[in-house]
């Protein structure tokens, strides 16, 4: 009987010290679990297991440091060992499992664990947003097999060496030409801030430029102060004039959330102090990633703000009649998903948008789709396929207008690096023209800073007003195709000048250089008005000549002294006769239009010059083309 206690006791004393060593291991992994010690972690939870093989905390918290600690097998493998030991343990188990199989392309795998998450996790109203999400990866599991079994839709991407350094280089911004090319890094030799990184071979995040220079990227240069700082800045995006920057700063001094969107804009060869965007388009939670529209009415975000369909959401905030930023409102579930959506891009065109998500089935991490804005709407995304998305986490899609684009991609192990590649057709964004070239005094040839106005020449509404660079003169408009445009230039002191762009759907890529001279206003400055039409053979004006002839009012009405002659001139089909009184009368009906917009009939002289004082040789279409105008000459100033 003594022998039978001590044997009794022994066992009891055992099974004690291993319930003792398996709870201290236990509680010492769950302190490295806390904090992302996982290496520690994990050896502490094997040890408790050595323990108590059959302990189904253990087993969880083993799977999920192999799943923090970017080890999926492992993970998975725990996962499954868990699972026999206690199918019961926690509905958790099954969505983080899924994902570990989502990552390891067992899709057959995760679509059982989601299926078994549903089945286990009570639909509750507390519990519908993280039951959205278990239904989003379970359509993931189900269909993004027939996602990875179509044909690649392009070549291989191309790693753009002149750019990627040893650390994360990414969101890389293009400009309409292809030309420049901007980009955020975390190398070495920037405003490097050690001290607030935790990450190896990170030296906070800084803005870098580069210029394509004999078909090559240039050594990139870092954007200086004010735009970069010992925070980190990030996320750049620019209108189509490269004269506006958006982009985020995360710490500043004028902080709403932990990251902030800011704007800026060049005057000259500086850009000016960068402005906080305020807490109507800042919140207290994390903006990010911005993109503007070429003509800079409106930005595309990333926010992970309150009241999104979960994780982090896109939103758009547009200028309102005030020219402020307005509240910005949610792309919707269409573009939006439970899981995280991010790094947009919005194309040239100003309806195609590019983004990143991990919500709709894809290729495994995050993928780049797009969708077109079309009757009021954003269309269904589409992936953009392989080898553009990969395995990895694939974002910060941009394209010039030609159809070049650029990416950040993990593909190729932790660090992003920034890929280009080339867009079939149907894949790029509508047709759009860039039109570029200079403003200038017309006498000196001194380069001016005007206000560069885009106009539906048949609507008359204005779309965009842009600005020529102070210093440079240089002014840049992209136009979507499928429309008719005016797009002028006009500065104080100076005579309006206007040309129209007819640009019909079928419309390809084109790069247009446009100078553009503006005549001071003085006695005697004669110009051409290039925007008034009339109806064939006839003096009656086409209601095209609208968006022309109010800005001659306008004009005057700035300058009250101002006397001027209208002139009206014909090419030499016809007979002399008919063109003088033909030139006669659509002079004198361009006077009338003024007079009924409020000029003073005394400021005011018709005169037809029929054929007399050609422009160009009337043999060519062209040259007849040419010659059919109508002038202003300032008779008295």
């Amino acid at each position: 009987m003594r022998i039978f206690c001590i044997i009794i006791l022994s066992c009891v004393f055992i099974f004690h010290s291993k319930a003792q060593n398996y709870a201290e291991a236990f509680k010492e992994g769950g302190k490295y679990f806390k904090h992302s010690r996982y290496d520690e972690a994990i050896e502490k939870f094997n040890e408790a297991l050595k323990y108590n093989s059959r302990s189904d905390k253990a087993w969880f918290y083993l799977a999920m440091s192999f799943k923090r600690n970017n080890q999926p097998e492992q993970s998975s493998i725990a996962f499954e060992k868990l699972r026999a030991v206690n199918p019961d343990y926690n509905p958790a188990q099954y969505f983080e499992g899924g994902e570990v199989f989502i990552e390891l392309n067992r899709l057959s795998r995760a679509e059982r664990y989601y299926e078994k998450f549903l089945e286990q996790y009570p639909d509750t109203p507390k519990n519908t947003l993280k039951r959205h999400e278990a239904k989003n990866r379970l359509v993931y599991a189900q269909k993004s097999s027939e996602i990875r079994d179509q044909p690649n839709t392009t070549s291989d991407p191309s790693l753009v060496t002149q750019l990627n350094s040893t650390s994360n280089d990414y969101a890389p911004q293009v400009n309409p030409m292809g030309t420049r090319l901007y980009f955020t890094s975390v190398r070495q030799g920037g405003f490097d801030n050690i001290q607030d990184s935790s990450r190896a071979n990170h030296y906070g995040e800084d803005i870098y430029v580069s210029n394509l220079k004999n078909d090559a990227w240039s050594m990139p240069v870092m954007l200086p102060e004010p735009i970069n700082s010992i925070n980190d800045d990030f996320g750049s995006a620019f209108t189509g004039d490269g004269q506006t920057m958006v982009y985020v700063r995360c710490g500043g001094k004028e902080s709403v959330g932990n990251c902030d969107l800011y704007i800026t804009t060049l005057d000259g060869t500086k850009w000016s102090e960068p402005v906080n965007m305020g807490n109507v388009v800042n919140s207290e939670d994390w903006e990010s990633q911005p993109t503007i529209s070429s003509d800079g009415t409106r930005i595309i975000f990333t926010s992970s703000r309150d009241g999104g369909y979960g994780g982090a959401d896109l939103y758009m905030t547009e200028l309102n009649h005030l020219g402020d930023w307005g509240i910005p409102q949610n792309l919707g579930s269409t573009i939006n998903t439970p899981l995280s959506d991010n790094s947009p891009f919005l194309a040239a065109d100003g309806k195609t948008l590019y983004y990143a998500t991990s919500g709709h089935p894809g290729y495994g991490g995050a993928d780049i789709f797009y969708s077109v804005f079309e009757n009021g709407k954003w269309a269904k995304p589409i992936n953009l396929g392989a080898p553009i998305n990969s395995s990895g986490e694939d974002k910060n899609f941009s394209i010039s207008g030609s159809g070049e684009a650029y990416f950040s991609s993990s593909r190729n192990g932790d660090n992003y690096n920034i890929y280009e590649t080339e867009l079939p057709d149907y894949l790029k964004p509508k047709p759009t023209a860039v039109i570029e070239g200079i403003v200038a005094n017309a006498s000196t040839a001194a380069p001016l800073g005007a206000l560069v106005m885009i106009e539906d020449i048949d609507t008359g509404e204005l779309i965009a007003i842009n600005k020529s660079n102070s210093e440079s003169g240089e002014y840049l408009v992209v136009l979507p195709a499928g429309r008719n445009y005016s797009v002028s230039a006009s500065k104080d002191g100076y005579f309006f000048y206007s040309q129209s762009f007819d640009l019909p759907k079928d419309t390809t890529y084109q790069e247009i250089t446009k100078n553009i001279d503006l005549e001071p206003i003085e006695k005697g400055t004669k110009v051409v008005l290039n925007n008034i039409f009339f109806e064939s053979g006839r003096a009656e004006l086409k209601p095209i000549s609208y968006v022309e002839l109010n800005k001659a009012v306008e004009l005057m009405q700035q300058n009250g002294t101002m006397v001027i002659e209208v002139g009206g001139h014909t090419d030499n089909l016809g007979s002399e006769e008919t063109n003088q009184r033909l030139s006669q009368a659509r002079a004198a009906a361009v006077v009338k239009y003024l007079v009924l917009a409020g000029i003073e009939e005394t400021r005011l002289q018709a005169k037809g010059y029929g054929e007399s004082i050609p422009l160009e040789d009337n043999s060519t279409a062209e040259g007849r083309k040419a010659n059919r105008r109508t002038e202003f000459v300032i008779v008295e100033f």
